[in-house]
This record gives C-alpha cells, structure tokens and sequence, in this order.
C-alpha cells in the first residue's frame, strides 16, 4: 500500500533563524517557527511552546532557508514531530509499522507485517500489509491479507482487519499472483465460503462437504476411502 507522506517536512518560520537564536526546548514560539539544534535535531514550534524533533533519517536536519528542514523517516510512536498542516510519515526503527503525525505526536498508522515492511520513498511511504493479524488498522476496504501463520486469509472491514477465510487446506494462504490465496479444500462445517456449491474435504476427511449459504455444510459421508483432494483439487470421495 502506498500512502502520500510530506518528506523531510518543512515548517516554515515566521521570524528570522537569527531571532530564534539562543531559544531551547520549551521556549515561547510562534506558529510554524524551527530550526535546527543540531544535526539530528530540530526545534519545532507546538502549541507555542518549541520541542525537539530527533531527526533519524539519513540527512538528518539542515537550515533550509529561514526553516529547519528535518529527516524523519524513520522515527517511533509517540515521539514529537514537524508536521502542523500536512500529513507527515514515518517508519519505525524496525521497518514493521508505518508512523503518521498527529497533534505533534508520531501515532500508529499502519502495521507493515510483510516481507518487504515499511519504506520511506521520497514523498511516499510503502507499507507491506500482506501479512496482517486480526484487529490491524487497515486503508483499503476490501484488501486481503494472509495471517502470520498462514492459516487464515484477512479482509479490510471498516479500517480494521478481520478473519475472512480459513485456510486449512495443504498450502494454507499464500501469494498468487501478487495476491493472497486461500487453500479451503480441506475445512470445517460451518467454516465460512463464497462459491456456491464448491465442494471440500472435511479435515478429518470423513465427509465431504458444500457450500451453501456462505458456510460449508455435510454433503455426504464417505466411510469407504475417505474423503481426498488430489491434483488440481478435484475431490473423491468413496
């Protein structure tokens, strides 16, 4: 996922660099007011009072003019940040969650479980949430995700996701196509589904089982051989 971010936010300055000269943390400020207190900090002005901002990134912070100009893409949650009046973006030390400012603060904005985790791309952050867990904060209704465990496929529901599908088939959820998939063709009654009458093994492979009504249900014992799903998981049951 790819949300728009403010890099190496600028915070404009209402008064010359060489009025703020000698102010520290905690001095009075003026609304948009900062500089750099050194190299890997800024001073930013919030609710008229000036805070330090670790500038983690690589470039760290430079003079930009008549403003501090502040690295911080990588950056962890609850810690201050420069953006007043735009969306600012960060990622946490350990490339698994995605950060956003709000009310001066880093807060949690996505969970970046995937392979590729969170990246800061110019003025863009990349968040891998091909693997999330339930309750995970999420952008797009509708998105899928695996599980950690492979076990479960996800789904975006209002902002969260949730459990959509359970996967208890040999490949469990995995990646086809650039998209996750689920392996259902060994599940439990009462276990969720979308294809009418797409038939499954029971995990027991005792039965065989349909879907109807969006949860597979018994559609037949098969006390001979048992229930087996062979290539291309066509199902015999005897």
């Amino acid at each position: 996922m790819i949300v728009s971010r403010a890099g190496f936010t600028l915070a404009f300055v209402t008064a010359l660099l060489v009025v703020a000269c000698g102010k520290s943390t905690g001095s009075k400020c003026r609304a948009g007011e900062s500089t750099c207190l050194d190299k890997d900090t800024a001073l930013t002005c919030v609710n008229g009072k000036l805070a330090e901002v670790e500038c983690k990134g690589p470039l760290g912070c430079t003079k930009f003019q008549e403003h501090a100009r502040c690295d911080s893409s990588t950056a962890n949650e609850g810690e201050p940040c420069m953006g007043q009046n735009e969306e600012e973006y960060a990622c946490s030390a350990d490339k698994k969650r995605a950060l956003i400012c709000r009310n001066g603060k880093f807060e949690r904005h996505l969970e970046c479980r995937g392979k590729a985790g969170c990246a800061v791309l110019g003025q863009q952050v990349s968040c891998d949430t091909s693997v999330a867990a339930k309750g995970d904060p999420c952008r797009s209704q509708g998105a899928a995700a695996c599980s950690e465990d492979q076990k479960e496929m996800m789904i975006c529901r209002d902002g969260k996701f949730a459990t959509y599908r359970f996967c208890r088939g040999q490949f469990g959820c995995y990646m086809k196509a650039d998209a996750p998939a689920c392996d259902t063709t060994y599940s439990l009654e009462g276990d969720p589904c979308g294809l009418p009458n797409y038939v499954v093994c029971s995990v027991d492979k005792q039965s065989e089982l349909i879907c109807q009504g969006s949860t597979f249900v018994k559609s037949r014992p098969c006390r001979k051989s048992g229930c087996n799903v062979g290539a291309g998981g066509r199902v015999s049951c005897e």
